[in-house]
């Protein structure tokens, strides 16, 4: 039987049989080899960390069955009609924590076979950070600082490299996690936070502020910070998705200096550039060893000791960067 990563009540966590459906046409039934959590969303979702009238309070409530958002599988049987893909398959998904799923194919997208399936694991995050990139946008000579030095601002990072950007300022609280940063094309990394470090950061701007901040945190108290280091006419990019949007307070920046703020999510296709698209790049650009993968899976976990990740993710956070699910070990064990 099939069997989930759920969280039956707030703060809790366990795997779950369920039944699994046969595909129906256009569908891909697939067996899943990795998944990888998305840390600050996931357990902003599991802790109830967000307000009523939030998006999340819409979307999520307990029992939450659906636990996550990117994983790699393989297709081990086709609906009728599908031809784009065979059995054998590795496909990547943007899905919960499941050892199998029954899905349609159109939603997913081909792994090369000569990029190892844990590292694919990172195209859905890099898929949230792309949304930053294209609309901030990053550009060819930019400076660019990237507030947080988690999952997402690593991809962002690796994004902003990849655009040729002069300056990418990284800035985090936990020193662990900007060695990752610069492994993916940051130019300056500073811990500490955005008031402590402001006289750095307004140097390497070039002087008044960066042109594009990025707030890849989700805390409510870094958007006024982040204002405040925004240049003339600049744009503040909201990456990180908090719970608590009451709690983000405008500051006289944005009239003072004619700022632009604007938002971004996975979800929102702009410019034609669906999941798939995306996807298709940025497999290019890792197959071509551009967008630095290596050593960002810090902790790897069976699901049945989830209880166990999503501790770690909770309160040594700081000390994790990827934390990975192996479904592989379900199958050894029984066997």
């Amino acid at each position: 039987m099939a069997q989930r990563i759920i969280f039956p009540e707030p703060g809790r966590v366990r795997l779950d049989p369920f039944e699994l459906p046969a595909p129906g046409a256009g569908d891909l039934q697939v067996r899943t080899l990795y998944s990888l959590m998305s840390i600050g969303t996931e357990t902003t979702i599991l802790h109830a960390r967000y307000d009523p009238g939030t998006h999340f309070a819409a979307r999520f409530s307990f029992p939450q069955k659906k636990t996550g958002v990117q994983a790699v599988a393989v297709v081990e049987q086709l609906g009728d009609g599908v031809t784009e893909f065979a059995v054998g398959d590795r496909i990547f998904m943007r899905m919960a924590h499941t050892s199998h799923w029954t899905l349609p194919a159109a939603i997913c997208s081909p792994v090369p076979s000569d990029i190892d399936p844990r590292l694919a694991c990172w195209c859905g995050l890099a898929k949230t950070a792309f949304r930053a990139a294209y609309i901030a946008p990053f550009a060819l000579g930019g400076r660019v600082l990237i507030i947080g030095a988690g999952p997402v601002g690593q991809m962002a990072t690796r994004w902003a490299h990849n655009a040729g950007c002069e300056r990418v300022v990284v800035i985090d609280l936990a020193a662990q996690r900007l060695s990752f940063a610069t492994a993916g094309g940051a130019t300056h990394v500073l811990e500490g936070s955005i008031a402590a470090r402001r006289a750095e950061l307004l140097s390497l701007s070039g002087g008044d502020g960066f042109e594009v901040v990025v707030d890849t945190t989700g805390n409510p108290k870094v958007f006024a910070e982040a204002l405040g280091i925004v240049g003339l006419f600049g744009k503040l990019v909201l990456l990180g998705d908090t719970g608590y949007p009451a709690q983000q307070s405008l500051t006289s920046d944005v009239m003072s200096r004619g700022l632009t703020i604007v938002a971004t999510h996975d979800h929102q296709d702009r410019g034609g550039w669906t999941q798939r698209r995306i996807d298709a790049l940025f497999f290019q650009l890792a197959r071509a060893g551009r967008f630095a993968l290596e050593g960002l899976i810090t902790h790897e976990f069976s699901p049945i000791d989830c209880e166990r990740a999503y501790e770690l993710a909770t309160v040594d956070r700081s000390n994790a960067m990827g934390i990975l699910f192996d479904w592989t070990s379900l199958e050894a064990q029984h066997r």
